[in-house]
């Protein structure tokens, strides 16, 4: 059945360029999934910066020596293959070497420090360091010259000791050295200077942090700090462009997807959103379980927040499950254990198998059912006259040409969902016939790399399609123009917790798998842009804006 011919639908070729874009997104995705054990060791900090999030905590003390040796030692125990020693300024407690040693001992893979790297210009410290353990340290510098880094750090001095201890590191040769940015008002128009002086020192990776409205930068300086990215689109443009040296790596950190574009292979791994909610996990906590309202949400706050669409989703899922009734309830996973949940048309079971799914159809209250399985082994028996699992069947979903096979092959008339990619293509392209009973589906993958490998494309499919078809999760630009359906109520009751509480930990997962869409800023002219949501963040990372047409009115 499969089309011999199918370049068409296959990834862009690959080039020399392509294939050392392609290494580091394997390498860098490879580092966003790693499992850390970040450790604070001080309230305190001997900078002073204009733009700190953390200075609200700082209180001038370290922490107890035993609660800091317990967490490196448990954060080993549970998987983590990287220690970060944090702070403050984590170089400032008295028994900062003997961390690094217990880190060493403990079997971490790599003990790295983020830090103002002042300590580091003292030669014993450096040395020391390094014989205890430490392997990689991320050095915060915020400026090309003293006046503009002592400023932001509100420390004169700074400068000169950091970037010692700076040369120092890289001098020893005994160290993975790297640079944090955070860019603001002051130094974008700086950046590619900056960048040039550090590459020439011998520094060849940095993470580009956007200013967030959090601590001292939501203070008396914000109006010096917060700036306009769409005046400053061809600098940051310019920064980016480093990252296609072969020998520079470049992050982006907290920095809003869409201004990105041309570059969305820096765009961050969605996973690392779940460090960042764990940080706040004490005032999301609250709000979950007695209404308290995050003290950050405010509109002119959240325009300029990392978190603002993972917030909105949150309440939009808080209003679902508050809700009587829903279009659709979501079950993978065990099902909550207590608690009513709103009526709903239809329930969508996602499961490896039959038999996986089967407490989720005992726990649906709708008698529509869709399912979504790993493996269909069972379902010609199971069906009965259109029901299964004791439910009727509406929607069954296939991910690959075995499974669709199989399930149109099947008696009754209910839909088959296909997850649309290079496997499934061919043999949807060599259909005949009405394709009124199919849907075709863009499955979100958690990594990069398997949507760039799953995934077709789309212009160039529904081109050679040339027929009518249903689409979910697929932008009208890349499904022929098909003008999307109305945006469906869902509770999903994997993001619940066994009380059939929203849980913040499921909700996060969820939502960085599920819920994390992005479009290009281009996107504003197209007559759909109300009603779209646009594409999933990797498939954005993996394929890029640039697929994204908009449709003129």
């Amino acid at each position: 059945m499969a089309d011999a011919s199918f370049e068409v639908l296959q990834p862009e070729a690959q080039s020399i360029e392509l294939a050392d874009e392609l290494n580091k997104i394997v390498e860098h995705e490879g580092a966003a999934h790693e499992k850390r054990n970040w450790v604070r060791l001080s309230y305190d900090c001997n900078n002073h910066c204009t733009f700190c999030l953390d200075t609200n905590a700082h209180d001038g003390t370290m922490r107890n020596n035993l609660d800091i040796k317990v967490q490196i030692i448990e954060g080993r125990k549970k998987g983590a293959d990287r220690l970060i020693l944090s702070g403050g300024e984590p170089t400032m407690h008295p028994n900062f070497l003997d961390f690094v040693l217990l880190g060493k001992k403990a079997g971490y893979r790599k003990v790295q420090t983020v830090t103002n790297g002042r300590m580091f210009c003292y030669p014993d410290f450096l040395e020391k360091s390094a014989d205890n353990g430490l392997s990689e340290i991320t050095f915060s510098l915020h400026g090309h010259t003293a006046k503009l880094h002592d400023a932001l750090v509100g420390t004169p001095g700074a400068f000169v000791q950091e970037t010692a201890g700076l040369k120092a590191a890289l001098a020893s040769e005994r160290f993975i050295v790297n640079i944090d940015i955070v860019i603001n008002k002051q130094n974008v128009k700086h950046l590619t200077e900056m960048l040039d002086l550090f590459i020439s020192w011998g520094v060849k990776e940095f993470d580009l942090l956007h200013i967030i409205p959090f601590g001292n930068a939501w203070g008396d300086a914000k109006p010096h700090l917060f700036y306009d990215l769409d005046a400053h689109h061809d600098e940051l443009q310019r920064a980016f462009a480093y990252s296609k040296r072969p020998d520079v790596h470049i992050w982006l950190n907290r920095f809003p997807p869409q201004h990105a574009e041309n570059y969305e292979n820096l765009i961050q791994d969605p996973y690392k959103l779940n460090d960042e909610v764990r940080g706040r996990r004490e005032e999301y906590d609250k709000y979950l379980s007695i209404g308290q309202k995050l003290s950050c949400r405010e509109p002119d706050r959240c325009q300029y927040c990392y978190l603002e669409d993972l917030c909105d989703s949150l309440d939009v899922a808080l209003d679902a499950r508050k809700a009587t009734a829903v279009d659709v309830i979501r079950y993978e996973g065990a099902p909550p254990l207590v608690g009513k949940l709103p009526e709903a048309k239809v329930a969508r079971l996602v499961a490896p198998n039959l038999e996986g799914a089967r407490p989720l159809a005992q726990a649906a209250v709708p008698d529509d059912i869709e399912l979504e399985l790993a493996s269909w082994d069972g379902i010609e028996q199971a069906l009965d006259a259109g029901r299964v699992l004791g439910k009727r069947l509406v929607r069954a979903w296939a991910s690959d040409v075995a499974s669709l096979e199989r399930l149109r092959a099947l008696p009754g008339t209910f839909d088959i969902g296909v997850y649309l990619t290079t496997e499934t293509a061919p043999a949807l392209l060599a259909l005949e016939g009405s394709l009124d009973r199919f849907v075709l589906g863009q499955k979100n993958y958690e990594r990069v790399t398997d949507a760039r490998t799953n995934d077709v494309e789309h212009a160039a499919f529904f081109a050679k399609l040339g027929r009518p078809v249903r689409t979910e999760n697929i932008p009208p630009c890349l499904a022929a123009g098909a003008p999307p359906k109305r945006r469906l109520e869902m509770l999903d009751a994997s993001m619940l917790g066994a009380d059939a509480r929203v849980d913040m930990n499921k909700f996060t997962q969820r939502y960085v798998l599920d819920g994390f869409y992005t479009k290009s800023m281009r996107c504003r002219s197209c007559v759909h842009d109300a009603s779209c949501r646009g594409v999933h963040i990797n498939f954005a990372r993996a394929h890029g804006y640039k697929v994204l047409e908009p449709i003129a009115g």
